[in-house]
Formats: C-alpha cells, structure tokens, sequence
C-alpha cells in the first residue's frame, strides 16, 4: 500500500509538472545577437511608440556576454523596435509575432539582421528612399549650393527651388508606389506613415489601413495608421478647414474664419527654409494682383526663433497675415494637419473647403489665375 502511493504521488507531481510545462506562454518573438567590438556589456531596446511625433520609450536592456551574444524572449505585440550599441549606433527592426530575429556582425561595420520579413521591408523601404532622395531632391540642392558659389543669379536659383519642390512631391509619390507593389500590410508599412499623401492615393490608403486593422485589430500601431489616415482625409480637397487662430508678431490672436476671402492660400513655412523664402517672391506678385479681387493669404511660420521669423518677415515683405507660436513643427495645428515637411499649402474657398493642397510655383500661379479668371 505505501509503495503504490509513493508511486501515484511521483507520477501525479510528473503530470503536473508536464502540464505546466505544455501550458506555459509562448514568447511573442525573440532577439538574439553575437556582435563583437562592443564596449558595453547591453544592449538597449526601445520601442518606437508614436513615429508622427517621434515618441520612443526604452523597453529593455539585453545583457551582452563577454563573447558580444546577447538573447531574450518577449511578450510583447507586434511594432517598431530599436535596438541600440554603446550608444552610438542603431538599427530598426519591424516584429511580428512568432519571429526570431538574429543580429549578427561587427559594430564597426554592418550588421546582418535575420529572421524577420517585416525588417527585411522596411531595409528594402528605408535603402530605395534614400536611392529616391538622392536621385530627385539632393541632386537638385548640389545644383543650387553649386550655383550659389558660383554667384549666380537669382533667377537661376529660384527655378531651381521650385524644381526642387516638385521633385519632392515625386520623391514622395516614388515611395507611394514602393509601399503598393512591395509591402501588403506588413508591421514595416507603420514607419512608412510619416511620408503618406493623400490625393489620389487616398483610396488606396483607405484600403490598406482597413486591411493592416482585419490583421492586426488590437495593435497599438493600427489606432495610429487610422489616426494618419483620418488626418489625410481631413487635409485632401474637399475637406474644410477652419477654426485656426494663432498670434501674429504683436501677439495679437487672428482668426483664418475671419480674414479668409474668396480664396485663401493656408502657408506652412519657415525662415529656414530655402524654397519657402524663394516662393515669397511668387507670392508678393500673386497678393499685389488679386488682393483687391479677393485673394489672401494667412502665413503660418514654423520657426521656433522670434527673432529669425521676424526678419524674414520683413527681408521677403510678407505683408499679408503672419502667425506663428514659434514652436517649430510641436506647433499644434502643424501637428494637427500633420505637417511634416515645408513648403505645405492649402488652397481654400470662401466656405474653407480645400480646393488644393500642396501646388507651388508656377503650378500656383495658374491655379490663380485660372480662378479669377473664371469668376
């Protein structure tokens, strides 16, 4: 009788101990590495938890064994992690679940990253745009800086600013395409959010977002992809704008309902930037032709120095409504309309509705023209 009892307790605590063991959570992915020439003995991972306002927080510190290898299994849901190196060099990895992500190498040159489709994307993503900026917008400012050592004349210059501009607008529609042919509803399409424009890829959007939330339903970064998509649709023709007010350079509180004529020109710039000085000239001519016909504009500087907002105010004769916090792009109606780059305009109608967003140059002064002509 003792026996058959030591017996069935034995085999009972084996049962437990097996059922426990079966039953226990799997991790949601691990990281693991053996990269040398590390001076410190971690290695930081931080999760990047808002990519529109650049919010990241540290999740963990990966203890690095004398060999540089370092492993750890997490519970946590599919995002944008960063792993950092002494501090000084990072890389970004897009997780999803049931991934086992290896970084392998030397710190002093690169580092391999496997085990994940989702990094390989956003790798793929990160390599073309940088191709794409080079190939469209930084050839085009060497041009200028060449140009300007050079002395030449201003003429030159300017057409130059306004290529630029337009060649970013095809630099971000590069990345658009890049994002339709190669991503699907990949963790890697989050990052990708920052460069989104609307216009005729908004039905596009519409469809990827509704497709990343029937995948991934509860994830943190899906309520964001929805926040941008919402904010594409607030900012793309046919939208209303309305209830801005900020102070202008007497701290006086001016309201866009209450200067806002027939058509009103909404200009996100700043002294810092080139082609938004540049473009001061277009639109002191455009202002002198159309005030009196009902044709404003209602400047909104993101600088964040008083002093170099004023100046340029007075130095590019910007007589029209100038506003400004002076908080850079934290300004809140920046971070409302999700401005993210400059020069960003909006072309309104008396009623606020957008009749276009993001025309410049001699684009601009068609658009104009072609207005007031028809009415």
């Amino acid at each position: 009788m003792q026996n058959y009892t030591h017996h069935f307790f034995i085999l009972s605590f084996f049962t437990i101990l097996f059922i426990g063991c079966s039953s226990k959570k799997e991790p949601s992915f691990t990281i693991e590495g053996h990269v040398s020439n590390l001076e410190k003995n971690f290695v930081v991972l931080s999760v990047i938890e808002d990519i529109q306002n650049n919010i990241t927080s540290v999740v963990d510190t990966l203890k690095v064994n004398n060999k540089g290898e370092f492993k750890m299994d997490y519970f946590l849901e599919p995002n944008i992690y960063v792993l950092t190196f002494d501090g000084i060099k990072t890389i970004n990895l897009a997780i999803d679940k049931g991934q086992h992500i290896s970084v392998k190498g030397n710190l002093l040159g690169d580092l391999k990253i496997s085990g994940s489709v989702d990094t390989d994307l956003l790798n793929a993503y990160e390599t073309f745009r940088n191709v794409s900026l080079d190939r469209l917008v930084n050839s085009t400012r060497n041009e200028i800086k060449a140009l300007q050592k050079e002395n030449a004349i201003e003429g030159e210059i300017a057409e130059l600013r306004e290529l630029e501009v337009e060649n970013y607008k095809k630099h971000l529609n590069e990345l658009m395409t890049f994002v339709k042919e190669k991503m699907g509803a990949s963790i890697a399409v989050y990052p990708t959010s920052i460069r989104w424009i609307g216009g005729e890829n908004l039905p596009f959007l519409q469809e990827l977002v509704g497709k990343f939330e029937e995948k991934y339903p509860a994830l943190n970064i899906t309520e964001k992809l929805k926040d941008r998509l919402q904010l594409l649709e607030k900012t793309s023709v046919g939208a209303i704008i309305s209830g801005i007010e900020m102070p202008n350079s007497s701290n006086e509180m001016i309201s866009l309902d209450n200067i806002q004529k027939k058509y009103t020109l909404i200009d996100f710039w700043a002294s810092w930037c080139p082609p938004c000085r540049t473009e001061s000239k277009l639109l002191n001519s455009l202002y002198d032709d159309y005030k009196a016909k009902g044709f404003e504009i209602y400047g909104i500087s993101l600088d964040s120095k008083r002093d170099k907002w004023l100046n340029a105010i007075d130095h590019d004769n910007r007589i029209w409504t100038e506003v400004s916090t002076v908080e850079g792009f934290k300004t809140k109606v920046s971070i409302e309309y999700g401005i993210t780059a400059l020069p960003t305009n909006f072309l309104i109608d008396a009623s606020g509705k957008i009749i276009a967003v993001n025309i410049h140059g001699q684009q601009l002064k068609e658009k104009i023209n072609k207005l007031f002509l028809e009415n």
